[in-house]
């Protein structure tokens, strides 16, 4: 009895993850509002019947993904940084990883996330989780010759976060891709922190993923 109830659960798991591996990427291209439950399924070959069994709603389903989405960068970011060369090495496979998921974004998904309320507040937590461990690997990066000392880090990252939420206001995405958006403003600011040291791995680094 133990083992086909260990055989069910792992079943539900590996659908659950089918289903978050199918419907994000869905939900990324094409936006939120246009992907039905229905394609999902489709998508996936079974019944939507089997799939409200799992997510009754879509919002679940997107806070599922989510959740998701942010292990899989951690994970593959520590797994990373056990044999990167050093921290300007695994700052630039971070934001390697976040620019190949901006080339496949379409801006639709990230408006039509607000209505999402479950979702927003995740993102908010992991947002302010995530600026709290950037200001750690930021000392690191001083203490390592790579960052200069003198700049208030707190201050940089506030202001980040109102130029990324003033260029999205200003609807650049209509202009330029999100990628080009994201690339061209963090490799300004990641060369304003570094020192001369630290600039010359990172123009390294940066010619490497250009080849």
């Amino acid at each position: 009895m133990q083992t086909d109830h260990n055989n069910i659960s792992e079943h539900r798991q590996e659908l659950k993850l089918r289903i978050l591996r199918t419907a994000m990427p869905l939900f990324k291209q094409r936006g939120i509002k246009a992907v039905k439950m229905d394609d999902i399924a489709a998508a996936l070959s079974i019944s939507k019947r089997t799939l409200y069994e799992v997510y009754d709603k879509k919002e679940e389903l997107l806070l599922a993904g989510a959740r998701h989405d942010h292990e899989e960068l951690l994970r593959h970011i520590q797994e990373y940084a056990l044999t990167a060369e050093n921290e300007i090495d695994i700052v630039v496979t971070f934001f390697k990883l976040k620019f190949a998921d901006l080339d496949n974004l379409s801006p639709l998904f990230l408006t039509e996330l607000e209505k999402y309320d479950k979702v927003t507040a995740y993102l908010r937590s992991r947002h302010e989780e995530q600026q709290r461990e950037s200001l750690l690997f930021v000392k690191r990066c001083i203490e390592n010759g790579y960052f200069v000392p003198e700049l208030n880090y707190e201050i940089l990252q506030d202001i980040c976060d109102s130029m990324m939420d003033a260029s999205f206001k200003k609807a650049l995405y209509e202009k330029y891709s999100l990628s080009d958006i994201f690339c061209n403003f963090f490799i300004v600011l990641l060369r304003g922190f570094c020192t001369e040291k630290g600039i010359l791995l990172l123009d390294q680094y940066l010619k490497k993923t250009e080849d």
